[in-house]
């Protein structure tokens, strides 16, 4: 097998990551897939790569967020975008905690709740709590729970291409 197939996976899940950020920030706008990011960083990747793509994916949305999409450049909004990161970073290290006992489920279960918890928190000091009615964490978790899905399936494929390339057999 060459080394450019070798690299092939470790290189091409950090761009599915990228892509899904910046098509999610666009047409998703406020239900961008972070708990499922940082599952898919936290079972794939060593822990310092998948830490800087979860970072770079949550910079990615917010240079989108506050360039093309007109966030408004406030302290409350700014504020805001921090917890993602904040709740993004604490959904990443549940997920590497879990991943080392538990399989791909568990990890994510655990990702979202993380990240969900942690906006909670932040919304009881600075936000709004009634945004955390069933309804709404509801909606959120069956995006995340798409994302992650769909996010899990494309590593899979990635993860195999190498052996195809190589001619073995996948099973």
């Amino acid at each position: 097998m060459s080394d450019m197939m070798k690299s092939f996976t470790p290189m091409a899940l950090p761009s599915v990551l990228a892509a899904t950020t910046l098509s999610g920030t666009v047409v998703l706008a406020c239900m961008m897939p972070f708990a499922a990011i940082a599952t898919i960083a936290a079972l794939a990747m060593p822990p310092r790569r998948g830490l800087i793509a979860v970072m770079l994916c949550w910079l990615g949305n917010q240079v989108l967020g506050f360039g093309l999409m007109g966030f408004p450049w406030d302290g409350p909004t700014l504020a805001a975008g921090l917890s993602l990161l904040a709740a993004s970073l604490i959904a990443f290290l549940a997920a590497r905690f879990v991943a080392a006992r538990g399989g791909a489920l568990a990890t994510f279960l655990a990702a979202f709740a993380a990240f969900e918890l942690s906006l909670f928190v932040y919304a009881l000091a600075f936000g709004d709590p009634a945004l955390f009615v069933p309804q709404i964490v509801a909606q959120i978790a069956l995006n995340e729970a798409l994302w992650f899905a769909g996010l899990w399936l494309g590593w899979q494929v990635l993860a195999r291409i190498p052996a195809l390339a190589d001619g073995r057999r996948i099973v």
